[in-house]
């Protein structure tokens, strides 16, 4: 479950919405199947940089429009708000010069199912005969590994039999690759998150006081809970101190057979009631943007556009996804930013 916070006004005045999946990490767990490489020892550093950044390993010579087709379904616009920022960021190794490469976050090992050059023989090598999952656009071929060349590393193994038709599947399989992606980044960052243990005693809180259970890791903490008058809407917002960090969690008490999720006045109104207990206000001059969020497996209305504070000039962009749950009569909005100064 969710719950939200309350800043000071110090704190309200500087915060920085900010739109990438992983950030809502501490709330989220998933599954994933973990599976060595066959025949290797496992590694023994750990993957460097950001949860962000992909590395696409293969045969230049023979797939170079196929990496660049990869390089530019995944760098598509994560739209945050102010400006451009891609969702990822991919570089591109040729399998000879892939050194550097293999201890990044993220890679893709991109190749011909039967093929002789060294990209293809690699993911030969590293299934060790295991068969890959066909894609949807019957042209792809896809195998996941965890930890292959350094640890916690999430590692895709992508075929084909006709380059051609490889290059254009790539556009089909865009959503499906980014997914993939950001799930192994939410697992892998829940995992981090959680390594050093739990803050029992703000969860305990954020329980009896909100009726929300929130995990909680060591290092984030409760910043404040508010109800409104009638005790139907409230907002729970928890940070994080370094990276400053937060997630606010606002719900509405609802009939939930008579909720409209595709009615987006409705939820934009109420994403105004919730930007009261944040002390802020949305920007409508710069417009509004909805699109799908995929989350546990089902798809919810997700809100982008800008903010502002109430007192000075402060803000940026927001998202905010929504979602309804049964079980608690809750109709739930999530927030989550980077806090910060930034002028509008």
């Amino acid at each position: 479950m969710m719950t939200v916070h309350d800043h000071s006004a110090d704190s309200r005045r500087r915060r920085s919405r900010w739109g990438i999946a992983a950030s809502l990490c501490a709330a989220v767990a998933i599954g994933l199947a973990v599976i060595a490489g066959c025949g290797e020892s496992p590694p023994v550093l750990n993957a460097v940089g950001k949860y962000s950044d992909v590395a696409v390993i293969t045969d230049l010579q023979t797939f170079n429009s196929v990496a660049f087709q990869l390089k530019k379904v995944l760098e598509i616009d994560a739209v945050t708000g102010l400006r451009h920022e891609s969702m990822f960021n991919v570089d591109i190794f040729d399998m000879e010069n892939a050194k550097d490469s293999r201890r990044y976050k993220n890679v893709i090992v991109l190749g011909y199912l039967r093929g002789r050059d060294e990209a293809s023989r690699e993911i030969k090598r590293r299934l060790g005969g295991e068969k890959m999952r066909v894609m949807e656009s019957n042209n792809l071929f896809i195998a996941v590994r965890e930890d292959v060349y350094a640890r916690n590393q999430n590692v895709i193994f992508l075929a084909g039999n006709d380059r051609s038709f490889m290059a254009s599947s790539v556009l089909e399989e865009g959503a499906a690759l980014r997914g993939q992606i950001e799930g192994s980044n939410r697992i892998r960052l829940h995992r981090y998150l959680y390594s050093q243990g739990h803050n029992e005693a703000d969860e305990s809180t954020i329980r009896d006081q909100a009726g929300l259970r929130l995990a909680l890791p060591v290092g984030w903490r409760l910043n404040g809970i508010k109800r409104d008058a009638t005790g139907e809407l409230g907002c729970v917002e928890v940070l994080a101190n370094r990276p400053t960090r937060g997630v606010a969690v606002c719900w509405k008490d609802v009939d939930p057979a008579a909720v409209d999720l595709s009615d987006r006045e409705t939820l934009l109104a109420l994403r105004r009631n919730w930007g009261v207990f944040l002390d802020e206000r949305l920007q409508d001059a710069f417009g509004f943007e909805w699109q799908m969020e995929d989350y546990r497996r089902e798809e919810w209305p997700r809100l982008s556009g800008l903010y502002e504070t109430g007192e000075e000039a402060y803000g940026g962009p927001f998202r905010t996804v929504f979602l309804l749950d049964v079980a608690s009569r809750r109709l739930y909005g999530i927030n989550w930013y980077e806090i910060g100064r930034a002028h509008v």
